[in-house]
Order: C-alpha cells, then sequence, then structure tokens
C-alpha cells in the first residue's frame, strides 16, 4: 500500500507512447496508467532488450514522484537507471510525458529531438 491506496486499486486514466530511439532503432511502446493521484507503468513492447527489463523494477509510485526535481530524485529516472544503460536513452523522459498526459497534467503532443545543420 501507498499513498493510502492498495496495489490493486483501478487506474482508469491511460496514455500510450511509442518512443523511436534513434540511431540504436529500438522501438519501445509505453503505456502509463493512472488514477490522478498513482501511477503504473508497462512497457507493451521494446526491441531493446534494457528496456524490457523495466519490467523487473517497474512499481507504482505517485504522480508527483513521477515529476519531481532535481532528476537525481526523480522515480522514472531511478528506475530507469537500474537496468538501462546509455544516459542519453529517451524512454525516460517519454515515460514521464506519458504519466503526464495520462494524468491530464499534460497535452499529448509528439515530442522531437532534431539535429540541425
Amino acid at each position: 500500500m501507498r499513498g493510502g491506496m492498495p496495489e490493486e486499486t483501478e487506474l482508469p486514466l491511460q496514455a500510450t507512447v511509442k518512443v523511436d530511439p534513434g540511431v540504436c532503432r529500438l522501438h519501445s511502446t509505453i503505456q502509463a496508467r493512472t488514477d490522478g493521484m498513482l501511477v503504473e507503468f508497462e512497457v507493451l513492447h521494446s526491441d531493446c532488450p534494457q528496456v524490457s527489463d523495466l519490467k523487473k523494477v517497474l512499481k507504482r509510485v505517485e504522480i508527483w514522484d513521477v515529476m519531481k526535481m532535481p532528476y537525481s530524485e526523480n522515480a522514472v529516472y531511478q528506475m530507469c537507471g537500474e537496468v538501462l544503460r546509455h544516459s542519453s536513452c529517451p524512454v525516460p523522459m517519454a515515460m514521464i510525458k506519458c504519466a503526464e498526459a495520462a494524468a491530464e497534467l499534460a497535452l499529448k503532443r509528439t515530442v522531437t529531438v532534431e539535429f540541425v545543420p
């Protein structure tokens, strides 16, 4: 139990993101479910063995812990730091954006990082 809510509490709000990580080409699909207070993540698909390993460390967390700063105290970056080996992997950021959108704290808009000449 966390935040006074049992683990089996239904999380009716959801968002799903597809992550194109660039040069490694190991695409992932991540879903966030929430009731507005608690968030849980699920790796629906990943070509990356490290992202697939997130299943071993993911747990329900409070939405404020998902958005917490500094990065070193952020629950998503802490969980991802246990299994991901590449610091510029876009999956942790995508998970945070997904959770914010699921909790209706952000709009569902595409995020892009592009190199310019």
